[in-house]
């Protein structure tokens, strides 16, 4: 053991800082340093070695108590305070960095009501320098069609010749912006893409069909890939998985699938409980700058002319896992699913019987691994036909993604931590 840094729970209580409940948010590392999001709407910098190498890195220098065994801050940014954040229930968000930037997802969301929007006007995306903390650019452009809350992470890659930052919206929008903004403090739109149908109602506590972004969109092969997901307190429903060309258009554009008209013909205005109503004569055309590649929802992969529960794709929090054009992604109802990433074309699902809520796969050696609720970690052969390997039960609920690092794969269930290793080292 080195060290540790704790976080007080919020005194608000659950509506910023739900029970029982802790980090949720993965640490990015770079060098020495160390970046993540706390309980508490906090981004935090940290010295990877604490206070082991006697020095107390600044600028901050209040911590609580100095020891080695005691984490080294070296800033602290409150989004609550700073940017007059309301975070909902929880901050979710795992960093992504591009150089100096740091970009951040604020979990910025609605009050205990699930009515009232106490901050309309904080924003929802942001990018600071990682080593000063300086706010860079802001964005806020979720918030007129937020749903929930804003809880998912962002990713970087340079597509299509044009660095992009991908932004996933608790408003059901997938944004991409140009990292270093516009220079004058606010954000660059690149383009955005709405991952519901439009027809898709919002029904407060998830019983409708619309859904926010809650997972981290994935680059493959310069496509990106995203799955649709809700509160997992909503519980099961419907869900879409999209493969889309970033590189479609770069000029600020709607790249969705498909436009929104009303019985005139005209453009409807944003609307976010039901973008279009066909009882009132509204209507949807397909959109010329359309980025989709493929869609998948369901597949009937048995031929019998129905779309089965095994053939049907459910809200997912999990973000997909690529390799030799094999996508893997879990859900919530229980599937796991293996797709061509190429084609969206469905090869298997498997039936685990318990819910992969956040639960990303990790492919390693051939193989597949993915956790659930149960506690099973299930060993997939890295193919295009169904081959279980093992089934491995942690004696506990399985929420988070396994890794491995120096051929030591680690897992966690819901109070243990595992290192396994073959021979144990």
């Amino acid at each position: 053991f080195l060290w540790q840094h704790s976080n007080q729970k919020l005194k608000s209580g659950r509506v910023n800082d739900w029970p029982m409940q802790g980090i949720v948010s993965s640490p990015l590392v770079d060098g020495d340093r160390l970046w993540y999001v706390t309980n508490r709407g906090e981004v935090v910098c940290l010295d990877i070695e604490g206070f082991r190498d006697q020095e107390n890195d600044g600028p901050f220098r209040e911590e609580e108590v100095i020891a080695d065994n005691e984490a080294d801050v070296v800033w602290k940014f409150d989004m609550m305070a700073k940017l007059g954040v309301q975070q909902h229930n929880m901050c979710t968000c795992s960093l992504t960095s591009a150089g100096d930037i740091l970009f951040v997802v604020t979990s910025n969301g609605l009050d205990e009501s699930h009515i009232n929007f106490p901050a309309p006007k904080a924003p929802a995306f942001f990018a600071m320098n990682k080593h000063t903390a300086e706010v860079l650019w802001t964005d806020d452009s979720p918030n007129k069609g937020l749903l929930h809350g804003s809880w998912s992470s962002p990713t970087y890659a340079v597509l299509g010749g044009q660095p992009q930052v991908l932004f996933p919206g608790g408003d059901g929008w997938l944004y991409s912006f140009a990292p270093q903004g516009d220079g004058k403090g606010h954000s660059k739109l690149l383009w955005k893409f709405d991952g519901n149908p439009k027809e898709a109602n919002w029904i407060l506590g998830g019983r409708g069909r619309r859904n926010p972004y809650i997972t981290m969109p994935v680059i493959y092969d310069q496509k990106v890939y995203f799955g649709m997901g809700q509160d997992v307190e909503h519980g099961e429903g419907p869900g879409d998985l999209w493969c889309i060309d970033p590189a479609k258009k770069l000029d600020g554009s709607d790249v969705s699938p498909t436009l929104a008209f009303d019985a005139k013909g005209q453009p409807l205005p944003f609307h976010k409980k039901q973008l279009v109503n066909p009882e009132n004569g509204e209507y949807t055309k397909p959109n010329p700058n359309s980025a989709v590649v493929w869609h998948y929802s369901g597949f009937d992969l048995n031929g019998d002319g129905k779309i089965e529960f095994e053939e049907t794709m459910h809200r997912s929090c999990g973000h997909v896992t690529i390799k030799d054009n094999l996508l893997f992604i879990a859900e919530f109802s229980g599937l796991f699913h293996c797709l061509n990433a190429k084609t969206g074309q469905l090869h298997w699902t498997h039936d685990s019987w318990a819910a992969s809520y956040a639960a990303s796969p990790l492919i390693v050696d051939g193989k597949v691994y993915i956790g659930n609720e149960d506690g099973d970690v299930t060993i997939f052969r890295l193919s295009k036909k169904k081959e279980i390997l093992n089934t491995i039960n942690m004696d506990n609920s399985v929420y988070t993604s396994p890794i491995v690092a120096n051929n030591v794969l680690f897992m966690t269930n819901k109070n243990t931590m595992f290192a396994i290793a073959h021979p144990a080292k």
